[in-house]
């Protein structure tokens, strides 16, 4: 016996739902719906060969970002200090790097970004090293992340 009841309240309020929804819409009635998505902020840089670093113009790769960040975002390398004469080439944007400091944000941006561009490092005689350099880098979101 409570099968049949649930089935009669069910196709009650079918029928209700039915009658409503062109009254609404006729009305000018909206349905507003709303989602988060978490915040993604992500840097790599697609490189096909991993030669020593010299004097000059380096290709390092395609840095792409990625960064849903409303607020925008920044991009840090992360490098040795001591690099007196040295720059990042990020498509046409020449970018110094710090020689007092062991980060330098080489990427600044205001909004939410998708972007593939080439990335260079420029280093002068005087910035070669004995060994190697160590390099790395990471994008971080401005605002609020959720």
């Amino acid at each position: 016996m409570p099968k049949a009841g649930f089935n009669r309240g069910a196709a009650v309020l079918v029928a209700i739902a039915a009658g409503a929804t062109p009254a609404a819409a006729s009305d000018g009635a909206s349905i507003s719906f709303f989602a988060r998505v978490p915040t993604i902020c992500k840097v790599s840089v697609a490189s096909n060969t991993a030669l020593p670093f010299q004097a000059g113009a380096n290709n390092l790769g395609v840095m792409t970002e990625v960064c849903n960040s409303m607020a925008g975002y920044t991009v840090t390398l992360n490098h040795p200090a001591g690099l007196t004469d040295a720059w990042v080439e990020i498509g046409n944007a020449r970018v110094p790097i710090s020689a007092t400091a062991t980060h330098t944000v080489i990427v600044d941006a205001a909004s939410a970004e998708f972007r593939e561009r080439p990335l260079r490092l420029v280093l002068s005689e005087d910035d070669m090293p004995d060994g190697s350099i160590a390099l790395s880098i990471d994008a971080q979101p401005k605002g609020p992340v959720f």
